[in-house]
């Protein structure tokens, strides 16, 4: 989380905070929870979901976004066919090679 300093006096604006966030990051966690609901995988341990997060994070290009602290973004525009399709390969390659024995 950042704390952004403010040039404005009021204290409200003061006490504001502002997080910077990666809408690519939100989409890849649904996609994999939506996944998960109808198909299964070689391992559904915590590391090998944050393997095939991370797998997929580094092929789909980042959409940051500054909002208030606890402030959700309502709508960006994004290809499930692409983000599905990254997913996937991902899944395959964690569950080819799991980072744990």
């Amino acid at each position: 989380m950042v704390q952004v300093s403010s040039i404005h006096t009021s204290k409200e604006l003061e006490n504001i905070r502002y997080e910077i966030k990666n809408y690519s990051e939100i989409v890849v966690h649904q996609a994999l929870q939506d996944y998960l609901r109808d198909n299964k995988i070689s391992c559904y341990c915590d590391r090998c979901q944050a393997d095939i997060i991370a797998l997929s994070l580094n092929r789909l290009p980042p959409h940051y976004y500054v909002s208030s602290y606890g402030e959700l973004m309502l709508k960006y525009e994004s290809d499930p066919v692409h983000v599905m399709a990254v997913l996937l390969s991902a899944i395959q390659q964690v569950s080819d090679k799991a980072s744990h024995s």
